[in-house]
């Protein structure tokens, strides 16, 4: 629109009659109507004159060629370019309750002018107040894994209109049934309730989504070569900015290198959109951080991270997301947002790449990590060290450190310790499957029945999410051998899910029956409620039950004659 503006800006000596006119053709081009703007030779604003300025000039007996410049308003409320509709209401408000003027109680448009006072848009009051309020907004959340689906939940149960857009059909006919294709206590009843409230929808075309603010959280994979693939981040910014309009909001939610949100998605979103970022839409990065099991949660309670584009985007985002928590961690830039998630995980693995690189050195000398972790840890507050583990998984911890690797690459820096976590964590289900090999190596029979507890990544909190999990890395290993019948069972995984994996499902009991090895490779707090006594008296003797998370003693269970116990250490 702004374009057009000349054809409502008029000289001072324009007659009323001509100026009328004026008015009543800007409608026809799609510009404000009721109202022109005056301006001198160079397009500064002298004062605006509008319809209702002409009603009362022509009961005054003003006659209807005298020039514009004896009815305009010559000190009409103006803001300057680059507020946000928070902040323009807010000026405006408050100019209207001091001007203590008749002619200021009632503002149908606003003029906005540039730094050199010059006409540079023209924005309806009301249209402005409506949008201020976040809560009229509806938004479109771009990708329906996790975080994205657990996201758009939140946001309805807040009270917003949101849609969500995922290219899988099956995927959408799921979510719109009720059903999220993974588990998260309590996501499935709010998806129903929510949809039969039509505060939520998920639609597989992005053109059906009319919306005010667009949340990209799609996956950002890393290669065969560990650098991650930003094809789905461009492709979700092509889309959005086809369908971007003046004034909406981006956040860009995915994990990413460093720089990603200036350099990659802003660049497309103002070539499809033709829209300048920071001025007539709005950029930011807003990380996520909740943990899988916990999601609904922690969107509610985590300090919620934001950097803007510029301080219109920061104020917009950060105002926006706290309707979902009150602690909103305002960052000085996109980058460092993007680095917070980045640190934030890639330290978790360092961590535990030490514990695990620990329990490595205490099985060679005969010591229980566990045991020896606990001491340093009990009573001293400091420096908590993690547990070992078979395996660091997940799709945040086995990609994330690649990506701030990647991404320190890009500026020359080696970033050495989480490669070497890495390389610690990646090396920990070969670790285990040694450990079974050295067991039947010493064991041997002709037919070797395996049973592996625990599929999902982790067991707590509790998730169906086996997406880079330890335990199907070890899975492959084991499948390596024709020898092996491998069961499997897992208190939250599906059956059929499991079986997928190409081995057979089955329930504890069956699991443990006549199994020369059981594996219990994630923590999950049923586990301890296992008649473990009895259920290792159905195995094969001798068996090995290996205990990958250290949750039974190890004389209670080798009190059962012919059980061995394993473990990572010790």
């Amino acid at each position: 629109m702004k374009n057009k503006l000349d054809l409502i800006m008029i000289s001072p000596d324009l007659s009323i009659r001509k100026t009328m006119q004026r008015i009543t053709d800007a409608g026809a081009e799609g510009l404000p109507s009721g109202i022109a703007v005056v301006v001198d030779d160079d397009k500064k604003l002298l004062g605006v004159v509008t319809d209702g300025d002409i009603r009362r000039a022509l009961v005054k007996d003003i006659g209807i060629d005298s020039p514009v410049e004896k009815i305009m308003v010559r000190e009409p409320i103006t803001v300057p370019k680059g507020l946000s509709e928070f902040e323009i209401v807010k000026i405006v408000t408050e100019r209207v309750r001091t001007s203590g003027r008749i002619r200021d109680v009632k503002v149908d448009q606003v003029i906005v002018i540039d730094n050199d006072g010059r006409l540079y848009d023209i924005v309806n009051f009301f249209e402005l107040w409506k949008s201020a309020d976040l809560k009229n907004k509806t938004i479109c959340v771009v990708g329906l894994g996790f975080v994205g689906l657990t996201l758009a939940v939140v946001l309805s149960d807040v009270g917003f209109k949101v849609i969500g857009y995922d290219l899988k059909e099956d995927l959408i006919k799921s979510v719109n049934n009720g059903h999220p294709p993974f588990y998260e206590k309590g996501l499935s009843s709010l998806i129903k309730f929510h949809i039969n409230k039509n505060n939520f929808r998920a639609v597989t075309n992005i053109n059906e989504s009319t919306a005010d603010i667009y949340i990209l959280s799609v996956g950002t994979p890393v290669g065969l070569d560990n650098n991650p693939d930003l094809q789905y981040i461009k492709e979700a910014a092509h889309q959005v900015g086809q369908i971007l309009k003046k004034r909406d909001v981006v956040i860009l939610r995915s994990t990413v290198p460093v720089g990603t949100t200036r350099n990659i998605v802003l660049p497309i979103l103002e070539k499809e959109s033709s829209l300048k970022g920071g001025e007539e839409f709005y950029l930011s990065f807003a990380p996520e951080r909740t943990v899988e099991g916990k999601a609904l949660e922690e969107l509610r309670g985590l300090p919620q991270i934001v950097g803007g584009y510029n301080q219109i985007s920061l104020d917009i985002t950060a105002n926006f997301f706290s309707h979902l928590n009150h602690t909103i961690v305002r960052v000085s830039s996109l980058e460092a947002a993007e680095m917070v998630k980045l640190i934030n995980n890639s330290f978790r693995d360092i961590s535990f790449g030490f514990a695990n690189e620990f329990t490595l050195i205490c099985d060679k000398l005969g010591l229980n990590a566990v045991d020896i972790i606990n001491a340093a840890n009990e009573g001293y507050p400091r420096n908590p060290i993690p547990v070992p583990s078979p395996g660091v998984g997940g799709v945040c911890l086995k990609k994330d450190p690649y990506i701030y690797i990647s991404s320190a690459g890009h500026f020359g820096i080696e970033a050495d310790m989480p490669r070497v976590a890495r390389k610690v964590n990646e090396y920990m289900p070969q670790f285990v499957f040694n450990k079974i090999g050295s067991f039947i190596k010493s064991h041997k029979r002709d037919e070797i029945k395996i049973f592996i507890i625990g599929f999902a990544f982790k067991g707590e909190p509790e998730t169906s999410d086996m997406r880079n999990s330890p335990t199907v890395d070890i899975l492959n290993l084991i499948l390596a051998n024709k020898n092996f019948n491998v069961y499997g069972y897992d208190p939250i995984v599906l059956k059929g899910e499991i079986e997928k994996l190409g081995i057979i499902g089955c329930s504890l009991r069956e699991g443990f029956k006549n199994a020369d090895c059981v594996l219990i490779m994630n923590n999950h707090r049923s586990y301890r409620d296992m008649d473990i006594l009895g259920l290792i008296e159905l195995m094969n003797k001798p068996a090995l039950l290996f205990d990958g998370w250290q949750i039974f003693p190890q004389e209670e269970i080798e009190r059962v004659e012919g059980i061995i116990y394993g473990a990572l250490s010790g």
